[in-house]
């Protein structure tokens, strides 16, 4: 590969580093080296003001921000350029109409020789020449000191490009060990499948991959082990056992031995009662992995815990396997009631008690007094106050009970933790193979090879795999409603259903719970509960750009004569139901998700849900935004 000629090296796979003409450059403290990493990740895009804040600071964006980042940049420009006066520092860091832009002409960044390593891989790939590939990848791994990204992601502030760039770590390494188990090199790629497989302990390919290597170097004991270790991780976190892939790798293992080995046993831990009624457990959720374990950790902690999060997300899927990972600390059992069929205390409390074994007659309370129970309310949505009122009354009562609540809104509990679930992290366009490693597109691909055996997502069809999770929002129910599709569809096809009515949407076989029968039927349940001045709102903000802020709401607002007057009171309504989210932690600035808008402009417009009086303050073509506060695109 040709090698660049740029004065300037900045590396990031790893602690920040800057080298000028080959000699060390000291970025200056945290702040300014953030600056200088989000401009080196982009290197040669104007990077908008904007984005910078939001990256260096976060949710908590002080108001003089602005003003920090040009000083930043300023002193940047005089540690890489310091020969030049101030007005002709432009060389390295260029002022664009929005923003700056890291000249990709005269600096160099290991990200970029990665990814320039990465494609010529998978050009040689192509042209089937193995050696040159494999070769090529092990130079894009070398350039790697830290795939954890530790300083980076302490730098920059929940930022997708740091996350995709980690993913595509795995990736790399993934394909590196896949190709080195195929050229019998396994011995060289030893040290990147164990660094792999730590990094990603429950991805069962990865881990085959690790054990084959393993077994093909020469260490075939310890691989048996590692596939006890593996096997005993899977069940005691994720609830599910081997897959196939981890069972031929075993196989493969045993065989020359002539007989199994004899597996490590299980630890002896007292198994919890399971009662009649305790809620299925779907497959394995290793895409949900770090929430499953987040809210486990809860659950250790406290008593009373709610999952919400918008519709769509999977609240039930992670809090029935949270609850199936906790029963082995409940030996009174777990109970789950699912109260969609429910429609007051009353029988919330008669279902509690037939589950305990009464008749239906008895106080839960009296029942369930002495038992170290977890009880499990599922999409209690509809039934908050009901749900509140028997939570408070068991909680208070029962010293060993703990409730975990899957809604779309809070309990509203004094004491109540509240775990709120964000859409999958979605990929950007063009950024095969790591577009593999990213959930949604992974869970995507693995429910449309159970909707249709065989299908397998190539690079061809990546694309259009992306657009599909970009569209639906990365929200796991509505990427297995479109995998369902793919039974009958192709990839091309779910997209232009995806162009039309959110109704077009519904898989061919409708699952055993009709508000699942559409992509629309989804989203509905939400909006049919919203009170009259919470849904002119809803539809309302829906006309704002995919960020706002507080003030463009207020512009935007008319209230209803039977609501309040505050639009802070209706808003704060649609963040607890989960249907605007917060940006942020300092408040003032929200997201509605692109569904949810596409929802609240196809069940209405917003003259038709007030009075005459209420009609649009603000022509459509004029800025929605107060003077001078920049939009945020979509």
């Amino acid at each position: 590969m040709m090698e660049s000629r740029a004065c300037y090296r900045v590396d990031l796979l790893g602690p920040l580093r800057v080298r000028r003409k080959g000699h060390p450059v000291e970025p200056g403290p945290a702040k300014q080296r953030a600056v200088l990493s989000l401009l080196a990740l982009r290197l040669g895009d104007s990077v908008p003001v904007s984005e910078v804040e939001e990256a260096v600071w976060g949710g908590v964006v002080p108001p003089s921000a602005r003003s920090l980042v040009h000083t930043y940049v300023a002193r940047l420009r005089q540690v890489l350029e310091p020969e030049h006066p101030p007005r002709r520092r432009v060389r390295v860091i260029a002022s664009t109409v929005t923003g700056y832009s890291l000249r990709a002409e005269t600096v160099e960044t290991d990200v970029a020789r990665f990814r320039r390593c990465v494609a010529e891989a998978e050009k040689r790939i192509g042209e089937g020449c193995r050696e040159e590939a494999f070769h090529l990848l092990g130079q894009a791994l070398d350039l790697w000191r830290s795939p954890t990204l530790g300083e980076l992601r302490s730098l920059l502030h929940d930022n997708i490009e740091v996350e995709a760039l980690g993913a595509a770590w795995v990736a790399t390494s993934h394909s590196y060990v896949g190709l080195g188990l195929r050229l019998g090199r396994a011995a060289a790629v030893l040290d990147t499948a164990t660094r792999l497989a730590r990094l990603e302990p429950l991805h069962e390919a990865i881990q085959a991959d690790y054990l084959a290597v393993l077994g093909s170097s020469g260490h075939r004991t310890v691989a048996l082990h590692r596939y006890a270790d593996i096997t005993e991780r899977l069940r005691t976190e994720l609830g599910v056992d081997p897959g196939e892939e981890l069972r031929a790798v075993h196989r493969a293992l045993v065989r020359p031995a002539g007989r199994p080995p004899v597996p490590r046993p299980a630890p002896a831990v007292p198994a919890a009662r399971r009662r009649p009624g305790c809620g299925p457990i779907s497959g394995p959720l290793h895409w949900r992995a770090g929430d499953i374990a987040d809210l486990a950790a809860l659950l250790a902690k406290y008593r009373a815990v709610t999952v919400t999060g918008a519709p769509g997300c999977g609240k039930s899927a992670v809090t029935l396997r949270a609850a199936h990972q906790a029963a082995r600390v409940f030996t009174g059992g777990v109970l789950t009631v699912d109260t969609l069929d429910l429609s007051d205390r009353r029988q919330l409390e008669r279902r509690l008690a037939r589950m305990l074994g009464g008749n239906g007659a008895e106080d839960p309370v009296e029942l369930l007094r002495d038992q170290p129970t977890l009880v499990v309310l599922d999409n209690a949505e509809h039934l908050v106050d009901a749900c509140a009122v028997v939570a408070d009354r068991l909680l208070l009562a029962c010293p060993d009970v703990a409730v975990l609540t899957g809604s779309r809104q809070p309990l509203g509990l004094p004491y109540e933790r509240v775990q709120r679930l964000h859409p999958l992290p979605v990929p950007q366009p063009g950024g095969w193979p790591s577009v593999l490693s990213n959930p949604a597109v992974a869970l995507l691909a693995e429910r449309a090879a159970q909707a249709r055996p065989g299908f397998r997502l190539d690079r061809r069809d990546a694309e259009v795999a992306v657009e599909i999770c970009r569209r639906l929002d990365g929200l796991p129910l509505a990427l297995e409603m479109a995998a369902a599709c793919l039974a009958t569809e192709s990839l091309d096809g779910v997209l232009r259903k995806l162009e039309g009515p959110l109704d077009g949407l519904r898989p061919p076989v409708a699952g055993p719970e009709s508000r699942h029968t559409s992509l629309r039927a989804m989203l509905d349940r939400s909006v049919q509960r919203l009170d009259v001045a919470e849904r002119c709102l809803f539809q309302r903000v829906a006309l704002l750009p995919g960020v706002f802020d507080l003030a463009a709401a207020q512009r935007f607002w008319r209230p209803h004569p039977s609501g309040p007057t505050d639009v802070r009171v209706v808003l704060a309504a649609l963040v607890d139901k989960s249907l605007v989210m917060p940006v942020g932690t300092t408040g003032g600035r929200y997201r509605m998700l692109g569904l949810l808008r596409r929802l609240a402009l196809e069940t209405g417009t917003p003259g038709a849900v007030t009075s005459p009086a209420a009609e649009l303050p603000l022509p459509l073509s004029r800025p929605l935004l107060p003077a001078g506060a920049a939009a945020v695109p979509d």
